[in-house]
Order: C-alpha cells, then sequence, then structure tokens
C-alpha cells in the first residue's frame, strides 16, 4: 500500500522545514545539538496535553537518580489502576520524558492507567548496556512503588516507542531469564528490535518515509559502540526468546524501515508458544503514534494495542 496522503503531507512538511532552515545531519550536528532541536521542534508543535495528575520523582538506578513522570487520570476513584512503565523512543541517542509526553499522557487516559515514563541514560555518552541497566533499575522501582501511586504492581505493562520499544522488549526478557517482577503485558509500538539493520525493510524504506538509513547508522553507531550488535538484550528479534516471556502485543507501521524486525520478532515469539497480538498499519510511517496531530488516520490503527492493554 502506498503512504497514506496525510503521512505524505507531514513528510514534506518535515522536508520543507529542513530546507528552510538549513538543518543539517545528526551526524554533522553530534548528539547534544540533535536532542536540543528535536526537542525544541516536538515542544513548540505537540498537542495541548490532557488535564492529569502528575508528579516529577526520581528513582535511584545503579548509575544514579533518573527522572521519571508519573501520569494518573483524574477522577478515577479509590479502586488500584494498571501499572504502565513507558519509555520514549529516539534511537537510544535522542529524546526524553518531556519530549514524549503526549503519548504518556495519552495511555494514561485511554487505559485507563497510572503511567511511569521513565528516562534512561542514552549514547554516545553511555552505550549498551546503559540504558537496559537504566530500563531494569525502572521496572524493580516501579514494582516495589506502584502502589504509592494508585497502581496495581499484578496488572503490570512494560513498553515504548521504538527504540523505547526495543528497551521494553530487552527489560521484559531480563527479568524473564532473572527472574524478576511479572509483568503481564509487554506493548511495542513501531519498535527498533535489530541493531544489525539487515532486514529488507530497512532498505525498502532506506530515505523519504521519516526515519532514513543514514540516521539509523549514526543512532546504532552512538548507541552500540564497540558492543555486539547481536547481543540478545540489544537485538531481542534476534534471539530465541525465553519461554517464560509475558504475552506481547506489537504495533508495526507498513511504511516503516522497522517494520521487518518488528514482524520477525511478533513470529519468533508465536512460534515459541508465547501469546503475541501483532497489528500492522497499512500506510503508517515510524511512529506514527506519536504523529496523531499531523496524522490522525492513525487514530484507529492504535485500536488493537489499545485494547490489549485494557484487557490486563
Amino acid at each position: 500500500m502506498p503512504l497514506h496522503p496525510e503521512a505524505e503531507t507531514y513528510l514534506k512538511m518535515v522536508e520543507d522545514w529542513r530546507r528552510e532552515n538549513n538543518i543539517p545531519s545528526y551526524r554533522e550536528m553530534g548528539a547534544p545539538k540533535s536532542r536540543r532541536l528535536v526537542r525544541a521542534a516536538i515542544l513548540e508543535m505537540r498537542p495541548p496535553l490532557p488535564d492529569m495528575a502528575v508528579e516529577n520523582r526520581q528513582f535511584h538506578a545503579r548509575s544514579g537518580p533518573l527522572d521519571v513522570r508519573i501520569i494518573r487520570p483524574h477522577d478515577t476513584g479509590d479502586e488500584p489502576l494498571p501499572t504502565v512503565l513507558y519509555f520514549h523512543g529516539g534511537g537510544y541517542v535522542l529524546g526524553g520524558i518531556e519530549d514524549s509526553a503526549h503519548e504518556a499522557y495519552r495511555l494514561a487516559e485511554r487505559t485507563p492507567a497510572v503511567v511511569f515514563s521513565a528516562d534512561y541514560r542514552k549514547g554516545p555518552e553511555a552505550p549498551f548496556p546503559a540504558a537496559v541497566e537504566d530500563g531494569y533499575d525502572a521496572l524493580l522501582w516501579v514494582f516495589g512503588n506502584a502502589h504509592r501511586f494508585g497502581g496495581d504492581k499484578n496488572r503490570l505493562l512494560v513498553g515504548g516507542c521504538s527504540a523505547g520499544g526495543g528497551l521494553a522488549a530487552a527489560v521484559s526478557r531480563f527479568a524473564a531469564v532473572s527472574r524478576g517482577p511479572k509483568i503481564a503485558l509487554t506493548y511495542l509500538l513501531c519498535p527498533f528490535l535489530d541493531m544489525t539493520l539487515t532486514e529488507p525493510s530497512v532498505k525498502a524504506f532506506a530515505q523519504g518515509y521519516g526515519l532514513d538509513r543514514d540516521e539509523l547508522d549514526w543512532m546504532v553507531e552512538c548507541y552500540m559502540g564497540n558492543g555486539d550488535r547481536r547481543d540478545p538484550l540489544a537485538s531481542p528479534a534476534l534471539s530465541p526468546p525465553p519461554p517464560n516471556l509475558p504475552d506481547t502485543a506489537i504495533l508495526a507501521a507498513e511504511c516503516d524501515p522497522l517494520h521487518g524486525e518488528a514482524k520477525h520478532y511478533a513470529e519468533r515469539l508465536s512460534d515459541a508458544g508465547i501469546p503475541t497480538s501483532f497489528h500492522e498499519a497499512p500506510g503508517m510511517i515510524h511512529a506514527f503514534n506519536v504523529l496523531l496531530h499531523f496524522i490522525p488516520a492513525g487514530e484507529r490503527e492504535l485500536g488493537p494495542i489499545e485494547a490489549a492493554m485494557r484487557r490486563v
């Protein structure tokens, strides 16, 4: 299927903005400047955030204190809500809690749930496995503290978008093999699951679809450094899953270079007997789920994964 017209319009808008403002590549700018540019653009154009009860805290990871934002809908009564741990995207280099707030708030509102949006260290300053260590430490903290914020640790969902989805898959794997906290559902939104970048979709959508091959190469170089790109915690899609992985719900965009790894990961989990749902959003681009204010047609494509989250 060709690009959805709304996705096409969005891509043209971004292309025009980059050209008119003479925006260099991420590689040319470097990570710190790229982070500032992306954050400023997102905050300028994101939709208004719904009214929520919000607390900004820190948790103590093995690397030191890290930020976490706790988001809970108003007027949900006294009963505990499902607990959602959310990891933002950005290729393990960009992004943050504030950049991704509109999606974290949406998850809190739609599920409904108490959402813990947790930060983690990024490359190139802190290469793999720093993000996985921080992500697992966030899981331990959320599991031990969810009740303090009205969350039910027995209905624990772990997920994220893009690199955040890959991080959630890695954290879920680590929890399974180390007999850590029991996760009810892993939810993966356009996940980044293969650091080798060898899927045919990476080549098929290498340029002009919102996440170009040269950007992916740069992100992998920053995140992995000299690490093994086939490590199961870096590339969960490449390794046999442990038998006690949680139920998993995966959303993939058809016109996304990361589409292939999401599909193959879903197939690998299903073949291993792990309850898995997979939904492909036709005509959509990478991370369309955080671009609904530009691509409103993507709204209906979230239905299957939101339904899976509500069933927990």
